[in-house]
């Protein structure tokens, strides 16, 4: 195991998901009735869409299509959705907004004004079917999907080993896939990562699936 590659990737997850809520964050709620939830598509368009969430779209405009999604396929009742919008770097063009609530994560990148990337978590999938050319992202194999993908565009990998990356990148698509770290069925036969993974090995199971999808412009 490239265990220096699992830390970093482990970090930057925790900092993504774990963010401390900011002053000017935006509680929004609404009512809705369990029966009311069926399961649906949502739809992955390279470099147009997300559903109703389309690229270049401004932060209001995004905030209000995402509260009508919302509306379809929330676990949530009367449940408050925070959303934020903050600087990160140094470019005062940019800008990262974070929608989230207990069922749900989006994560959207703006650049003067306008949203230039949309990620989708997987938590979503427990009652909606993210679908990019026909593949149902969160349920098909991290490995089938990035074979599929191939044969329409490169692939940029942070590993030199395809089936054992976390972050893959198709720039003519515009797509980009990640995953906490990396699982594949050929790590079982390592006797090292056996040794040191024998106690959540079940858990480990889960990283043969992206755990977020990016539709970019």
């Amino acid at each position: 195991m490239k265990k220096s590659t699992e830390n970093r990737w482990i970090i930057g997850f925790t900092v993504l998901f774990l963010l401390p809520k900011r002053k000017n964050a935006v509680n929004l709620s609404f009512a809705m009735c369990d029966e009311d939830i069926i399961m649906k598509e949502i739809i992955v368009e390279p470099h147009i869409r997300i559903g109703q969430l389309k690229l270049g779209m401004t932060s209001d405009e995004l905030e209000n299509a995402l509260l009508q999604m919302k509306k379809q396929w929330s676990n949530s009742s009367d449940e408050a959705m925070q959303m934020e919008c903050c600087a990160e770097t140094d470019d005062p063009n940019l800008i990262t907004g974070r929608y989230m609530d207990n069922d749900l994560f989006f994560l959207v990148q703006y650049r003067n004004g306008k949203a230039t990337e949309i990620g989708i978590q997987r938590d979503l999938s427990k009652v909606a079917s993210i679908k990019l050319f026909g593949m149902d992202m969160f349920n098909t194999t991290a490995e089938c999907i990035i074979d599929s993908l191939m044969k329409k565009d490169n692939v940029i990998c942070n590993e030199k080993d395809l089936q054992l990356g976390t972050e893959y990148l198709f720039p003519e698509i515009g797509v980009r896939l990640w995953r906490e770290r990396a699982f594949h069925p050929k790590l079982l036969k390592d006797p090292l990562y056996m040794e040191e993974m024998q106690a959540v090995l079940e858990d480990e199971y889960q990283y043969q699936y992206f755990q977020m999808v990016t539709v970019m412009g």
